[in-house]
Order: structure tokens, then sequence, then C-alpha cells
């Protein structure tokens, strides 16, 4: 065989190995594109808000269809934010493609505004998925913690979003029973009340609220544990009122339910050295001691420490309160 009929044979292997991965490329890809309807859904999360749900790890292509209004007889012309779309009418399919959703808007032929279609992707969950926008919290392995302080039907929920996802904002909250929420204006953490709530009454159902955020065209959503108000209840900081020596009178804080014989607290007091943090477990002078009394002496000679104190549901294995923290410095005696 000369050189030259090996060279010949050798860019004919080469090139038909290309191919070969060409054509593998172009039928992953068919495949891929063909099974999209198996790995997407569309799902209406409110008026006017529709979510294709889509396996982010798979490559998608999606037809939704959108509808203007009833304008069968209206010319109606579509634009996508500012960019005006080819197709014309009172129904259309848009594409979709992966993660790339819009903000739909119809128009009259005079240009005014008719109606509008937004369009988020949302990842399919799935025990790996990656969350972005919120961090979980380490106490309560929870995206969104809510706390009440008092059983009014009143409680607030907080979260700390990812330093790559500050801009996200709540688009949608997801609540059951008779229950309304308000964003506070900080976007990190919403007002809830149940309107049909009563004190004295037990409660006959859990608390489900999901809260679902957008960056972008892209949506998460966010699912707290079901809760009952006695399961988050948790009394503000107590005030100490009196001090006399070593004798610290308090009150029942000024949220908490009333009347107090019906909603009673037990009270938990310590002694730490002076200038310690109440969580301490080191410098102790004075074990936790759980009391329903609103009065506690001292019973030292202890110049100078600090006096701990927090409250929380007598009749409810709920969460305790902040500590409360009265520094002692005695004058020493005069002889």
């Amino acid at each position: 065989m000369t050189a030259l009929h090996s060279a010949r044979l050798t860019l004919c292997l080469y090139l038909i190995i290309k191919m070969n991965m060409l054509l593998l490329n172009i039928l992953y890809l068919i495949l891929h594109v063909a099974s999209s309807s198996q790995h997407e859904t569309i799902v209406t999360l409110m008026p006017n808000v529709l979510v294709v749900k889509v396996d982010q790890k798979v490559f998608t292509v999606t037809q939704v269809p959108l509808r203007c209004g009833d304008y069968q007889d209206t010319e109606v012309i579509w634009r996508n934010g500012k960019e005006r779309l080819e197709n014309k009418g009172n129904q259309i399919n848009v594409e979709v493609v992966e993660r790339m959703g819009g903000n739909y808007s119809c128009h009259n032929a005079a240009g005014d505004y008719l109606n509008h279609t937004l369009v988020l992707v949302q990842d399919i969950p799935s025990p790996d998925r990656t969350r972005r926008v919120l961090e979980k919290s380490h106490d309560t392995d929870e995206y969104i913690r809510c706390l009440a302080k008092n059983y009014s039907g009143i409680f607030h929920c907080s979260w700390k979003k990812t330093e790559y996802r500050m801009s996200a904002a709540v688009v949608f909250v997801q609540v059951g029973r008779t229950i309304s929420c308000s964003v506070d204006r900080d976007g990190e953490g919403l007002t809830c009340q149940d309107q049909n709530s009563c004190p004295f009454a037990e409660e006959l159902s859990r608390i489900n609220l999901t809260v679902y955020f957008r960056t972008n065209y892209l949506l998460e959503d966010y699912t707290i544990t079901p809760f009952y108000i006695r399961e988050i209840v948790k009394p503000d900081k107590i005030h100490i009122t009196k001090v006399e020596g070593n004798t610290f009178q308090w009150a029942y804080p000024a949220t908490w339910s009333r009347p107090c014989p019906y909603f009673p607290l037990t009270f938990r007091v310590k002694v730490v050295q002076y200038e310690a943090s109440c969580d301490t477990k080191e410098k102790v002078f004075i074990s936790e001691t759980n009391i329903n009394a609103t009065e506690f002496t001292v019973r030292s000679s202890y110049k100078r420490y600090c006096f701990c104190l927090r409250a929380k549901d007598d009749l409810v294995d709920s969460q305790w309160s902040q500590w409360t923290r009265h520094e002692v410095k005695n004058k020493p005696k005069k002889h």
C-alpha cells in the first residue's frame, strides 16, 4: 500500500468517525426534545401566572398555551417584555426552552394593553434538588421558621436568603385554614392571622404553609412542616418590674394571652457569674430552676452576679422566651 493510499484511508476513517459522532449528538438531542413532554407539567399558580415544571437535568422545550381573554373579534398582538412576537390571535402557543420563562402581554391593534400571563419555570422536586433561595436553619432544619407571641391566631414567619438570591421576591403564599398573610416590607418574612381563631378553643387541624419565591423567571417553593399555634408559641421577654436587694419581681408579658390563670406560664430562673452569658453552663451559681411564681429571692452572699429569667407556656411543650438578664452589684456593708 502506497503512502498516498494510506493517507486517504486514514482521512476516510477520520471522516466516518466524525460523522458518526455528529449523528449520535443529533439523535441524542432529538430523543431528549421528543421526550421533554415526559419531564414537564404546566400548572396555574394563581391568576395570570403559569408555572412550567421541568426536570432541569434534561433539555426541555415546552409548548405553553396562552389565552388573552374573550377577544375573538379583535386583532390581538403579543409581546414578551418589549419584544413583539410573530404569533397573533386570542390564543397562541409560545416555546419555553429550559429555564427561559417570560412575561407575555397581549394588546389590540392600537397597542392598548388587554391582558398578560407570567410564565415561570420550576425544577421538578427531587431528593437531590439544589435549593438556591433560602438557607436552612441549623436549629430547626427548616428553611422557614414561624413563631406566635400568644394564642390570638397571629403568627410571624421569617427566613434568610442566600447571598446569591438576595433579589428573590415572594410571588405567592399558599396557606390552609382561614388564614391570610402579608409579606413584610423588607421581604424577610410574613405576618399571618387566622380569621376564625379562638384562643380558648382547641385547634382541630394543623397549619400548612408554602411560600413561593421568584428570581427572574425561576420559581422555588418552600413548605414548612405543618404545625399548630400551640407548637410555635413563644412568649416575649419577661420584664422585671422590681428589684429589692436580692429579690426580683416580674409580670406576664403584655403580649401574652389573657386571662393569665387560663394561660399560665412557667418561669425559669438561673444565677450566673457577673457579666457571664445566661446560656453559660460553666459559670453558674444557681442552676436552672422552674417556678410558677412571679417572684424569686437569690439566697446567697454573692456580691456580684447576673440574674436570668425566661418563660414558656406551662401547659404545652412549647418554646422558651429569650433570657431576661439583670446584673447585680451589691455594695459592701458598712461596719
